[in-house]
Parts: structure tokens; sequence; C-alpha cells
């Protein structure tokens, strides 16, 4: 067995400067030995007294083989399915697919506070998927990737995706959608000053008027999609596309993991990264 990669054992020595413990938030520690390569710590603390590593309190604790996470960091920037993943780096499927998803935990949580500008809003829709589940009660299973009736609005799941001209993203997944769901997703992430260009939905309409927010409504069945050559929703739709054409290769995106996936896509568009970088966002929250 070859020796940890040197930049993932230096990532996580980065992570234990400046410590505190990862139980109680304790700044006052020791160094406690060694375990697996890796420095243990004790809090001082009397009523917590707990021992931990750099690794504690992170997606990645607990995971083994620390000397294929880059390889498997670079998979994942090639967006390969997870057979070609286990095979590439000599895994099993299982674990493949247990570190994807603990990678992909704190892509889901780095979404920028607000959007500004001209900000472009439109859903989406993803069939609803129970792939990996042993059972499902309520309707025939289907072949993996296959698409639901497209008349039964219950089969989907929708997703509304928010950006700026800057390039910024944020989406939000809903079982169905609802004005009280749609108002109090995106009053926290458009500022006031933004001008917010939509659809003809009228709970875009409702949210612009009850925030005094600048609004264009691109109706389709007027064939009045841009205004003023620089007000329409072509942005956000090209991003939506590409989503799309993206999650094809995964022939099915579980709707358990759904708000994975679209935080592995934002990293794409919104964040270039190498796998150091990558590795530094699990392991120190940045």
């Amino acid at each position: 067995m070859k020796p940890p990669d040197a930049h993932v054992e230096s990532i996580i020595e980065c992570s234990t400067q400046n410590q505190f413990c990862r139980h109680c938030g304790c700044n006052d520690i020791k160094k406690w030995g060694s375990a697996n390569g890796l420095q243990r710590y004790k809090c001082k603390h009397e009523d917590c007294g707990k021992t931990f590593n750099g690794l504690t309190g992170t997606p990645l604790a607990r995971l083994h083989n620390r000397h294929k996470w880059l390889d498997h960091l670079l998979c994942m920037l090639d967006s390969l399915p997870l057979r070609k993943v286990a095979k590439r780096i000599e895994v099993d499927l299982t674990t493949a697919f247990r570190w994807r998803h603990r990678f992909l935990k704190m892509a889901t949580k780095t979404q920028v506070p607000t959007l500004n500008g001209v900000v472009e809003a439109d859903e989406t829709f993803f069939s609803e998927s129970y792939k990996g589940k042993r059972t499902i009660h309520h309707r025939a299973p289907r072949r993996r990737g296959g698409q639901g009736n497209r008349k039964h609005k219950d089969d989907k799941i929708s997703v509304l995706i928010v950006r700026d001209r800057r390039g910024r993203v944020h989406d939000f997944v809903f079982g169905e959608l609802r004005k009280e769901q749609i108002h109090s997703s995106l009053k926290p992430i458009v500022e006031s000053d933004s001008v917010f260009c939509t659809d003809g939905a009228s709970w875009y309409k409702t949210f612009a008027e009850k925030e005094k927010i600048a609004h264009h409504r691109l109706i389709a069945l007027d064939k009045n999609r841009i205004i003023g050559k620089e007000f329409h929703i072509q942005n956000v739709n090209n991003y939506i596309s590409r989503l799309k054409t993206w999650m094809k290769r995964f022939n099915g995106v579980g709707t358990d993991y759904l708000e994975n996936y679209l935080g592995w896509m934002r990293l794409f568009e919104t964040r270039k990264r190498s796998q150091i970088e990558w590795l530094k966002l699990a392991i120190l929250y940045k």
C-alpha cells in the first residue's frame, strides 16, 4: 500500500492549525498521540475531555484510503459515472458512491449569499427517482434514466434555478411548486435594487410586487422573449440546458441525492476548482 498523498496530509494538517475542540468548541487542547497516520488532539476542558483529529467533524471523517482521494476527485472533475470511477481507482462500487456524496456534501452549502444586477429565474423538472431503492410501493419501476409520464405532475420534482449575469447560481428543490415556497426562497437572495426577469408565472409577479423589485415578465405565448435587448431569461435557460445534458451521463439521479448533483454543477459553473481546492473545501469548509 503506497503512503498517503503528501497534499492530502498537508491539507489535513492545515485543518488542525489554530485548532479547537470539534466536540465542544473549546480552544484549550493538546496533542494526544496519533492514529492511522493522523495527529490526534484532546480537549482540556473538564466537561469534555474528548479526542479528535483534523478530519473529525468534516464530511471525510472515517474514510479510508486517503492516498486515493485525489484520484477520486479527478474522476469527479471528469464527471465519470460511478462504475468507471470504481474501476479506475480500484475501489468497490459502494465505496465510490459513498466517497462521491461525502465530497459533495459541502458543495450543497456553497451558494453565494445574494444575487444582484439582472437576476433571472426559471423552474425545471426532474423525474422522481428511487434509484438504489430495493422497493417502490406507489408506482411501477422504470428503466434507469427513463422519463416519467409528462402528464403526471406528481411524478416530477420541481427545481427553481436563479442566476444573475455574473454567473452566480442558487437552486432550490421542491416537491411541488407553491407561491409561499417561491417567495420565501427568493426573498433572502434577490437584492432589492435588482432587475428580476422571469417567465409569466404568477408567483414571480406577486413576489416582485411585494418586495418592490423591478420585474420583467417574458411570456412565450406573446412571443415576448426579450425586452429592450437586455432583459431576458436566456442565461438561466442555457444553464438549465447544460445541467440537463450533464445529468444524462449518470443514467438518472436518485431524488434523495438531487441537491448534491446540483451543488456539483454549481462548482463547475461558478468556482472552477482543482482536486486540491475541492479537497480543501471538504476539509477546511472554505
